[in-house]
């Protein structure tokens, strides 16, 4: 399910600020700059973040432009990451280039087994052309999706020779 979508499907109850929370995390963008990209000012997110009521049409605007980063990313090839949150966090690229050829990152924030089943199965569907994951999770994941997976191990390069591999199969 698409970021914009999953926020329509939580507004009215108590989890919008949250969904919105976790798509700036995705989605890789401060409040700040998703107030400049969006024309809604600082101080109103600020507060939406602060479970505040808001407009509509606010929720338009969010939802607009939350549609346009989706739209920006579906033109180039994406990379699935299901890592837990902590793990993420510690990535600082969005893209990446490997073998003259730049890959989007798309991170899918994950704690159990079961997330990462689920995560797997969202990259999938919205098209990602291969996923990185951690080893233990590697095989459940192999067995439902029908696209090239690599296993990250935590060492110093480890996270740029996961992409190597990956993008080697695609």
């Amino acid at each position: 399910m698409r970021a914009h979508e999953r926020l329509l499907l939580s507004v009215g109850s108590d989890k919008f600020t949250d969904e919105f929370k976790k798509v700036l995390l995705e989605l890789d963008v401060p409040l700040k700059e998703f107030s400049e990209i969006s024309g809604i000012p600082y101080s109103t997110l600020y507060k939406i973040t602060n479970e505040k009521d808001f407009r509509v049409s606010t929720l338009k605007k969010i939802i607009g432009t939350v549609k346009s980063f989706e739209e920006d990313d579906s033109s180039e090839d994406k990379i699935a990451l299901i890592a837990a949150r902590p793990s993420l966090n510690k990535i600082s690229k969005k893209r990446v280039e490997i073998n003259g050829k730049t890959y989007l990152l798309k991170e899918y924030p994950a704690s159990t087994l079961e997330e990462c089943i689920v995560s797997a199965i969202y990259a999938e569907r919205e098209g990602v052309k291969a996923i990185v994951c951690a080893p233990i999770v590697s095989t459940s994941i192999e067995k439902v999706v029908r696209i090239p997976v690599a296993v990250i191990i935590a060492e110093k390069n480890a996270f740029m020779e996961a992409l190597e591999i990956v993008v080697s199969k695609i």
